[in-house]
């Protein structure tokens, strides 16, 4: 009785993932794609309940010898799920200065940068201050978050796919989800309603992306799902019979007869009721104008195809992917294909803006070659080396997954990365090689040419930064490695995988207990971080929720009480409390006593910005104002004013062509800063030659109008502290 009772729990545990699981997979596009804190705390909270649930059923007592026992699956995708946690782990790991500096001399540099600025006397004598190759630890924490999740769920899913009507529920699921975002973005298209649920689109308007905010990300997700539907298509197919004659009567004979006419017409209905369902989607591919997720497709299919081709017999199944072609083709012809045809006419210039901004990003990985700037730092560090013609521009992503990656890793986590994917492709090709099975053959297949079309996607496009894409690339690869799995016994299809069986004694709770860790640890970190994005919102596409942007302070400071490592809640409340300064206290009592007081509450908000994220230029350029702002105080020469200057100096070199806003500031702050040094003291010169550096830096690069109005600008500021002609043209580099 005992014993089926432990049963009917395991069963229950495990079903209850799988549609844990199903649940978070559908609902992660439909809720905008997953961009949002409130959806992807979904997705991760869920992910990580239903793997706990696994981990439970997954610990059983060894009947013969009393012991219990954990049963690790072993994928072929572990090795790349440890390999990529472990790396990143290490980027947030406080080295030693010595060999940070062998690593990642750029990552030393920023680490020093992060050390108070007014503390001018300890920076020098901090020699042996440890400092990570991430500057900025927060974005790592979410991507190894993340990063668990997608792991997690590979192997979760996997293990709960573990019979044939089990992946084919999946599969049907998914393809479900598949058509109502593409007729749901077809009709929102082409009725001009323009809405994605209650949201009104700014951006796309005549263009279908289903329930995404970017066309590009909704023709991501179309790729993975269309080549799913080609595959389970081509699984479809008649088995073998024996020769050997009915037993029974003439009647009984009839009887079989047609009942295998019957299930081989509902396997052909089957498989166009399939094809229409991919084209549906293929057709919402097509108006989605999206140049690249049209071109991965392609390759894609041409994948599948190629696979199929190699198998003799299974090169028959290539038809289906013509026939996919044939119907998509027609159907969007009918409908008219102009306009998405029109979009490929500018796709080299649209090939050069990408590839410019590929370029600026391979410059960051010249500086971080080595083990990167950190997964996920690279939208702080990269604006140094954005180019003016984007200014005003704040790019999260560069439109290339490839070179993004290789920026936030560098060499050796890049090289980790492809030697954990050709691992788990090697593993996977030599299993699909022995299968025969249709079933097995045809979905085995289709992980390889999702792989394959969104690394060609990665190209010009970032999708695999959206959780519910990653995730549904996870899904497709998963019922891949189970339809690999799976065999007949006792009349039934279930897959059978290989599990490395550990006793918990030494190993296994060596194994079990970091495990376990890593999960609470997620679980306890992305509910903070949910919690702290409820007061005050630093996420982006935050559009959707017509969320403030600028909090009151008190809610500013209870999202620091709930997730303090993120740097971006101290700049919103340093620019709150600056802003609320103005507001109520008059100018001429900024410098009253209980004006220092309220500068130095900025100050310490800015300084704790720079002290979690020292990559960017604009907190160092206000903390350089404000320490210049004390000169009320005491120590103001020998404290203030020189962490005013080192401020600027950092902020100049975290400056690069793009923030011009930054360099004219940077030219106005020497301007002043000299009028505090003695016209012959050589400090002068020195501070007089980099304000004309900083306005030639910005008058280099404006152009038309906006060069005219920067001049005046210059003109104003300069003659406010030297009202002579002869500095004015000095300033402006002018003869």
């Amino acid at each position: 009785m005992i014993r089926v009772n432990n049963k009917n729990l395991e069963v229950g545990l495990e079903k209850a993932a799988f549609v844990i699981y199903l649940i978070v997979l559908i609902l992660s596009p439909l809720l905008f794609g997953a961009v949002h804190a409130y959806a992807y705390t979904i997705m991760t909270l869920g992910v990580l309940f239903a793997s706990l649930l696994l981990i439970k059923n997954n610990i059983k007592k060894d009947l013969k010898t009393g012991i219990y026992r954990f049963n690790l699956p072993s994928t072929s995708l572990n090795f790349c799920f440890i390999l990529l946690l472990f790396f990143m782990i290490f980027q947030i790991v406080p080295l030693p200065g010595f060999l940070l500096e062998l690593l990642s001399p750029e990552s030393l540099i920023a680490g020093k940068k992060s050390l108070p600025a007014s503390d001018l006397a300890g920076m020098d004598s901090r020699i042996s201050e440890w400092f990570s190759i991430a500057s900025y630890n927060y974005p790592i924490r979410m991507s190894i978050i993340r990063w668990t999740v997608y792991g997690l769920f590979f192997i979760g899913f996997s293990q709960t796919l573990n019979s044939r009507k089990r992946i084919e529920l999946a599969v049907v699921l998914i393809l479900i989800t598949g058509c109502f975002e593409a007729l749901y973005g077809l009709i929102e298209t082409f009725s001009g309603s323009g809405h994605i649920w209650w949201y009104k689109k700014e951006r796309y308007l005549g263009d279908v992306s289903g329930t995404f905010l970017n066309r590009n990300h909704f023709a991501g997700l179309m790729e993975i799902i269309i080549l799913l539907a080609t595959a389970y298509a081509a699984s479809i197919s008649a088995r073998k019979k024996r020769n050997e004659s009915i037993p029974g009567n003439k009647k009984n004979r009839l009887r079989a007869g047609l009942g295998r006419f019957l299930s081989g017409e509902r396997r052909f209905n089957k498989r166009i009721l399939i094809l229409f369902a991919g084209s549906i989607m293929g057709i919402g591919l097509v108006f989605s104008a999206s140049r690249g997720g049209i071109i991965a497709t392609g390759g894609g299919l041409l994948c599948l195809s190629l696979l199929f081709i190699f198998r003799k017999r299974h090169r028959r199944k290539g038809l289906i992917v013509l026939f996919m072609f044939l119907i998509i083709a027609i159907y969007s012809i009918n409908i008219g294909i102009e306009y998405p045809a029109s979009r490929f006419e500018y796709f080299g210039e649209s090939y050069k803006v990408r590839a410019r901004w590929a370029q600026k990003a391979l410059d960051l990985f010249k500086d971080y070659w080595i083990t990167g700037v950190g997964v996920g730092d690279f939208q702080y560090a990269y604006p140094k080396y954005q180019a003016v013609e984007k200014e005003g521009w704040f790019i999260r992503h560069v439109h290339n997954d490839w070179v993004q990656f290789l920026a936030e890793a560098g060499i050796v986590g890049f090289c980790l990365m492809l030697i954990g994917v050709s691992y788990h492709i090697f593993k996977t090709m030599k299993l699909w090689k022995k299968r025969r099975d249709p079933f097995a053959v045809s979905l085995g297949a289709v992980p390889l040419a999702a792989m394959a079309a969104i690394a060609l996607h990665s190209y010009s496009d970032f999708n695999l930064h959206l959780p519910s894409i990653f995730l549904m690339l996870t899904a497709v690869m998963a019922v891949g490695y189970s339809a690999l799995h799976t065999e007949k016994h006792h009349g039934m299809e279930k897959s059978f995988y290989p599990y490395v069986s550990i006793p918990l004694k030494y190993k296994g709770i060596l194994i079990l207990i970091p495990l376990l860790t890593l999960i609470v640890w997620s679980g306890y970190w992305i509910t903070r971080h949910f919690i702290a994005e409820c007061y005050c919102n630093t996420v982006t596409q935050y559009m959707t929720l017509n969320r403030d942007q600028h909090p009151p302070r008190h809610e500013i400071e209870k999202a620091i009480k709930w997730d303090s490592k993120n740097a971006d809640y101290w700049f919103k409340l340093g620019w709150k409390l600056k802003k609320v300064m103005q507001a109520t206290l008059p100018g001429n009592e900024w410098d009253s006593k209980n004006g220092q007081k309220e500068k130095m509450d900025v100050i310490r908000a800015f300084e704790k910005f720079v002290s979690l994220n020292p990559l960017m230029p604009e907190p160092h350029l206000y903390l350089g104002w404000e320490y210049a702002g004390l000169w009320q105080r005491r120590d103001y020469q020998q404290k203030w004013l020189p962490a005013a200057d080192r401020s600027m100096e950092r902020a100049s070199y975290l400056t690069g062509d793009y923030h011009l806003y930054v360099h004219e500031n940077l030219g106005n702050y020497w301007i002043m800063r000299s009028k505090t040094i003695s016209p012959v003291d050589p400090e002068w010169h020195t501070a007089w030659a980099n304000a004309r550096w900083h306005y030639k830096k910005v008058l280099s690069l404006k152009r038309g109008k906006d060069l005219k109005k920067t001049i005046e600008k210059i003109k104003k500021y300069v003659w406010t502290h030297y009202p002579d002609e002869r500095f004015i043209r000095d300033a402006l580099n002018q003869k």
